[in-house]
């Protein structure tokens, strides 16, 4: 989806000698946001689902404090949930933080839980030191820290946080319209006449009436 094309109109000389018009698209090279996004995407693709409990989905829409985890644990999680899935301009802080709020409250409920995400944090801050004298949140580069990431991406701390980020964003309603997805149409007769003819690079088709009195000549 990040390939971009741009609309030419070309002239064609045909076997007889006749000029006529074409319309050709032509693929635009990767822009560096491009290459950035395709970036993140491999790495989501490489990942391997996990079953995670899910029961507090969107608890809170705010950051609260965890009693499992400490304040730089619960930083870390934020900084995860953003770098596995980045909307910058899309979404806020706010989306972020209660998807934070809700893996802290899934450690807070489960002993077992809460160790295999404080347990595989701390690796992860291992990791980063030993690569970077740094631990994972103060990474300011984002694509070190993807880089960091992938060393763990199979590991059961990372996919419970995972899915439940990719659970609390692309389940969520009230973020859809952010992505300008306007949710179920089959309720409103189908997609043909509610989100199919939104596209704005093609010429306006007949409308529902006009169809139905061509069919009925």
């Amino acid at each position: 989806m990040s390939a971009r094309k741009k609309q030419r109109l070309d002239r064609i000389t045909t076997p007889n000698g006749r000029e006529k018009m074409s319309i050709r698209f032509h693929r635009l090279g990767k822009s560096e946001e491009d290459r950035a996004g395709m970036s993140r995407r491999m790495f989501l693709m490489t990942t391997t689902m996990a079953g995670i409990t899910t029961n507090a989905m969107l608890g809170s829409s705010a950051f609260a404090q965890s009693s499992a985890l400490s304040s730089a644990q619960s930083a870390s999680v934020l900084q995860m949930v953003q770098d596995i899935y980045p909307h910058p301009g899309l979404l806020n802080l706010s989306h972020y933080e209660a998807i934070a709020a809700s893996v802290a409250q899934t450690a807070d409920d489960d002993e077992a839980t809460a160790k295999t995400l404080t347990d595989g944090l701390a690796q992860l801050d291992a990791k980063a030191q030993e690569l970077y004298g740094s631990t994972y949140a103060e990474i300011e580069d984002p694509d070190t820290r993807e880089g960091l990431l992938r060393h763990f991406q199979h590991e059961g701390f990372f996919q419970s946080v995972r899915w439940t980020a990719y659970f609390g964003i692309y389940n969520n309603q009230d973020v859809w319209p952010l992505f300008g997805y306007q949710g179920s149409s089959v309720e409103h007769g189908g997609y043909i006449d509610r989100g199919f003819s939104d596209i704005t690079f093609v010429p306006e088709g007949p409308t529902l009436e006009e169809r139905m009195a061509e069919v009925q000549k």
